[in-house]
């Protein structure tokens, strides 16, 4: 009999086996130039036989062990999508040790994907060069919601970090890509007949031809619109709308660096890359939203110098112009804040420390308003209970599956187990739950600070170049999806 139970790498191979077999079954949502194609690759038979390869791989890896996978890849002929996960439940144990075949694999898909790169940019030409990164980050959008709420578990199980990690990030280099990100779509060659960058820049430059200082636009950010209408006398309001998205990336960036460097210095600047090639910048990018995207990163300024506990009335401030420039995020993130300490307070039977008083009496009056206008009407929030497919259509199709990120999301959740700030956690699954409570879930999770557990998965693996190929491989989807941003006539 044929064995591999001294390969190591046969779980590795077994699972992107497995991958591929779920993504080909179902099909897989590809963004090109802002539109999503659906299925692409769809092959119920080739799933089929995937599946059964993976399968009979894991027997002859540990026969005593894995014999049963055979007979149960058998059920892929009547469910493509839920067999391969089935049987990946059952494989995933033995993925313990991250060794040198995964340093493969992700060769072999930045491989790839930098000739799909090259020949973009060169040749103008889009080919399946980019396939194989595509399957790893969307080939699985079903999975993403259970890997929210796996961050929740994860998050309760705390471990230490691993101290073999020499990888290092120039502080310059999170602000380059992410100039990169936000620059490429207004590229000549790439954008040629210079559509603006997000849906909603006809919005902001109609309000700066005609502002007007009343309506749910204006109560809801009342602080951006009035910025960037003084920015429209030094330049002019069509300037301004169009290239506003550019410089909140690098304030996203530096608020990002900013709240890491509160939390652990060594992973500043690897979380300051991470946000710049985040699915939440992307979904930015795609969708527009420039307010919320510049009240976030008010508020992870306002946080970092909430959890070192130094500078309170910047803390405070902070937070305040975070509220006037989108009342909807800013509300997500202090009123976890908010009712994480009155929880712990009653809990402990403890009152918090004169900071955190004083810090949170300047957040908790507002939020109670803010309740109020809700329930009132005048800032509506739709409601509605957690609908499962209408949860997949908006990772995959609402922004333009920029939300379709498998492999970031996947990095993140695992990384909530190194962080020690009790806090972030809160926030983190206070806001992973509200999805089965509000319609516009994914709003929710683009407002987290992902970067930092994904940073601490990153910064903790033991293999420098596992972590190098990984990083690479989510800059390369990050510039994918900028390029393919654009839209075509």
């Amino acid at each position: 009999m044929i064995r591999l139970d001294k390969n190591n790498f046969i779980p590795w191979i077994s699972i992107v086996f497995l991958l591929f077999a779920y993504s080909i079954g179902t099909g897989l949502y590809i963004t090109i130039q802002r539109v999503t194609y659906y299925p692409i690759f769809e092959s119920k038979i080739v799933s089929v036989l995937l599946t059964i390869f993976s399968s009979s791989l894991m027997t002859l890896y540990n026969y005593k062990r894995y014999v049963f996978l055979v007979p149960l890849s058998l059920l892929s002929f009547f469910s493509v999508s839920l067999t391969p996960l089935i049987i990946s439940i059952f494989i995933l144990h033995e993925l313990r040790k991250v060794d040198r075949t995964v340093s493969i694999i992700l060769l072999i898909i930045d491989a790839s994907m930098l000739s799909w790169l090259t020949l973009r940019l060169l040749l103008g030409i889009n080919t399946y060069f980019s396939f194989p990164l595509m399957i790893l980050e969307s080939g699985a959008p079903t999975v993403i919601p259970f890997i929210w709420f796996a961050g929740v578990v994860f998050s309760a199980y705390k471990r230490d970090l691993s101290s073999k990690s020499q990888l290092f990030i120039n502080p310059l280099i999170p602000f380059i890509v992410a100039l990169l990100i936000s620059l490429v779509p207004y590229f000549p060659f790439i954008n040629p007949y210079k559509f603006p960058e997000t849906v909603d820049f006809k919005y902001y430059y109609s309000w700066l031809l005609s502002p007007t200082l009343s309506g749910w636009f204006f109560y809801s950010r009342p602080l951006y619109l009035m910025l960037l209408y003084t920015l429209s006398f030094i330049f002019k309001p069509y300037t301004v709308a169009y290239y506003e998205f550019a410089f909140l990336s690098i304030l996203y960036v530096y608020s990002a660096y900013k709240l890491a460097s509160a939390l652990d210095k060594s992973i500043a600047s690897l979380a300051a890359l991470l946000a710049s090639v985040s699915p939440m910048l992307i979904t930015f990018l795609y969708s527009g939203l420039e307010a919320n995207l510049f009240s976030i990163s008010l508020m992870f300024i306002s946080m970092s110098y909430f959890l070192k506990k130094e500078k309170l009335s910047l803390a405070i401030l902070f937070s305040l112009l975070s509220m006037f420039s989108h009342i909807y995020a800013w509300a997500q993130l202090s009123a976890s804040i908010a009712l994480y300490y009155l929880l712990k307070s009653i809990r402990l039977k403890s009152r918090p420390d004169n900071y955190t008083l004083t810090y949170l009496s300047f957040s908790i009056p507002f939020i109670a308003i803010g309740f109020f206008l809700i329930l009132s009407g005048v800032f509506p929030v739709p409601m509605g209970l957690l609908n499962y497919n209408q949860l997949i259509y908006q990772i995959t199709v609402v922004s333009w599956g920029s939300n379709n990120a498998l492999l970031y999301f996947l990095v993140s959740s695992f990384g909530n187990k190194y962080i020690k700030e009790e806090v972030l956690d809160f926030v983190y699954s206070i806001s992973v739950f509200g999805i089965i409570f509000l319609a516009p879930a994914t709003n929710l999770i683009i407002d987290l600070p992902l970067f930092i557990p994904a940073a601490y998965t990153i910064r903790n693996m033991d293999r420098q170049s596992v972590s190098v190929l990984l990083l690479l491989s989510l800059i390369l989807w990050g510039i994918y999806m900028s390029i393919n941003s654009v839209p075509i006539l």
